[in-house]
């Protein structure tokens, strides 16, 4: 018998961003894209390392993803109102693993989740890095542990 899958809840995150769906995010069969949600997720991640950083696109030590993954609960057909939901999971030495939802309206299960792993990279040596305190800091402000 199949191991019951956990649904992540609106409870189990820290940040919120409101997404704009549009008609050419639908596929054949009327509902948003699953790389769309990858869209989603990574401007969800990129944009928090933006508050970090005032100029990522410069800064000497800059966050590489590594790992996407991506589970799919429910269809979302445009038009809806969208939120993603954002969180760290895990701090490592090196990287760290942001946790996202997808959430339709105001529901409070989310119709996809997933998480994405990123390492620090020193963009000069391409060589993976400590994270730089204060992401480290950030990081453990949006941090929750889950069961």
């Amino acid at each position: 018998m199949a191991k019951p899958q956990r649904v992540e809840q609106r409870d189990c995150y820290r940040i919120f961003s409101d997404v704009t769906t549009r008609w050419k995010d639908n596929d054949v069969y009327g509902h948003i894209n699953n790389a769309v949600y990858n869209t989603w997720m990574d401007t969800a991640v990129t944009s928090m390392f933006m508050d970090t950083w005032l100029d990522l696109k410069d800064a000497p030590i800059i966050p590489v993803a590594v790992e996407t993954k991506f589970t799919f609960r429910a269809p979302i057909e445009h038009p809806a109102q969208v939120q993603t939901g954002l969180r760290v999971d895990r701090i490592g030495n090196r990287s760290v693993q942001c946790g996202t939802g997808v959430f339709q309206g105001s529901d409070d299960k989310a119709s996809a989740w997933g998480h994405m792993i990123h390492v620090f990279i020193d963009r000069a040596t391409n060589s993976a890095v400590p994270i730089p305190d204060a992401c480290r800091n950030l990081f453990e402000d949006l941090r929750i542990k889950l069961q």
